[in-house]
């Protein structure tokens, strides 16, 4: 790597640290390029070297994050699907996904907060529909669903999200194979049978 090179990634990772700063204090929209150079200590040019604006900034960064994604989601897309072996065969590509909320959680957590991009959390969402679709809505006959699919593809993407948002901005205390665990028996048994509380009240219930 040449020394330019390097120097890019250091200007470019200071604006990063910068911008990220200044996300865990204020709403996007209130950050301007200014705030930015001023925190990062380089001069508006050299940001604009790298970025059109602070919209462009941001969609590169989002943009990095969802190729990891989708990544994974291409080279797991021509496993065969086995109803019976669903947790043994989608835990693996599960555990993938929330190993990059994880290595990215600096970024994830401030983007999916109050702060953040209102809009990165629908598309973060039509990734997980996107993931239902390919492993398991497409290869099912749709006539034999109980409820409506797309009732079904809103629940299990919303309550995903939902528990790794939550779980991001607790500085992910459990790992991301525990979390993953969650999610799969928890999509597959419901939260009722999942979580154990069957077993309790049926006990305290002889």
């Amino acid at each position: 790597m040449s020394k330019t090179d390097r120097r890019i990634i250091r200007t470019k990772n200071e604006i990063k640290q910068a911008f990220f700063s200044l996300l865990s204090e204020k709403n996007f929209e209130a950050i301007t390029v200014r705030d930015i150079t001023e925190r990062a200590n380089i001069n508006r040019g050299t940001f604009y070297l790298h970025y059109v604006d602070k919209y462009n900034l941001l969609e590169q960064y989002e943009n990095e994050i969802f190729e990891k994604f989708n990544v994974i989601l291409d080279e797991t897309t021509n496993l065969e699907l086995d109803v019976n072996q669903f947790l043994d065969e989608r835990l693996p590509v599960m555990i993938r996904i929330l190993h990059v909320f994880y290595e990215e959680a600096d970024f994830l957590k401030l983007i999916l907060s109050p702060n953040g991009d209102p809009f990165f959390h629908e598309k973060m969402r039509q990734f997980f529909v996107r993931y239902f679709n390919t492993f398991l809505v497409n290869r099912i006959d749709k006539s034999k669903w109980r409820f409506p699919i797309e009732l079904i593809l809103a629940y299990n993407s919303n309550a995903i999200l939902g528990v790794i948002t939550y779980w991001l901005q607790r500085d992910t205390q459990q790992s991301p194979e525990e979390i993953a665990t969650m999610l799969m028996e928890t999509m597959l048994k419901g939260t009722f049978e999942a979580s154990g509380l069957r077993s309790i009240i049926e006990k305290d219930s002889e």
